[in-house]
C-alpha cells in the first residue's frame, strides 16, 4: 500500500512538473520599470549616472524641458527634478538674480544639480526669457515664456552662462535683464 501511494504520489509530482505555472504564478513585467522608459521614451525623462551628472549636469537633453516636471532618473526608478534644488543665484557682493519695476518683473533660477536656468516671473503682463551663451560671449540659444506661464523651459548652464530677462507686454519697447551667471 506504501508503495502504491508512493508511486500515486510520484506521477502527481511529475505530471505537476509538466504542466506550465497556471497565469497567477507566472512572472509579471516590472511596471515601475515600464513606465520610467515610457517616460524617457515621451522625452519626458532621462536617466544619468552619478558621474555624469557631477561632470556636466543633464546637459542639452534638459535644454527646452520643463523644470517642474522633467524626470532625472538616477537610480532605477527613483527620480527629481530640477526645480527641487533649484536657487535663485546670490553673488557675494549681494546682487541677487532678480530684476523688478512696477510693470513686471524676472528672476533667473539655477539647478546647481541639474546645471540648467530657467526664467521665471511673477508678473500679470509681461514677456520674459532666458538666454544661454557660450563663456566667449557667442548667443546659444533663448528659450521664451508669457504670461499667464510662471517660468520658460530650461537650458543647459553647465560651462555656459545664462540670464534671466522680461519686457512688459503693450507699447513698451526693450527688456530688463539680470546679469550673466
Amino acid at each position: 500500500m506504501r508503495r502504491l501511494l508512493l508511486i500515486s504520489g510520484l506521477v502527481s509530482a511529475l505530471a505537476l512538473s509538466w504542466n506550465p505555472a497556471p497565469a497567477s504564478a507566472q512572472p509579471t513585467p516590472d511596471r515601475a520599470a515600464a513606465e520610467v522608459e515610457a517616460v524617457i521614451a515621451a522625452g519626458d525623462g532621462v536617466k544619468l549616472d552619478a558621474i555624469a551628472l557631477a561632470n556636466a549636469g543633464c546637459g542639452a537633453s534638459c535644454d527646452g524641458k520643463d523644470p517642474q516636471s522633467f524626470k532625472i532618473y538616477y537610480d532605477g526608478t527613483r527620480y527629481y527634478t530640477c526645480a527641487e534644488d533649484a536657487i535663485t543665484p546670490k553673488l557675494s557682493t549681494g546682487y541677487l538674480y532678480r530684476v523688478s519695476s512696477p510693470l513686471g518683473n524676472v528672476e533667473l533660477r539655477y539647478s546647481p544639480r541639474c546645471r540648467t536656468a530657467w526664467a521665471r516671473t511673477s508678473a500679470g503682463a509681461v514677456r520674459f526669457k532666458v538666454v544661454s551663451r557660450y563663456t566667449s560671449g557667442t548667443h546659444r540659444t533663448t528659450m521664451t515664456g508669457a504670461s499667464p506661464a510662471s517660468w520658460t523651459v530650461m537650458v543647459n548652464d553647465a560651462n555656459l552662462e545664462a540670464q534671466a530677462c522680461y519686457q512688459p507686454v503693450g507699447p513698451y519697447d526693450g527688456w530688463e535683464c539680470t546679469r550673466w551667471y
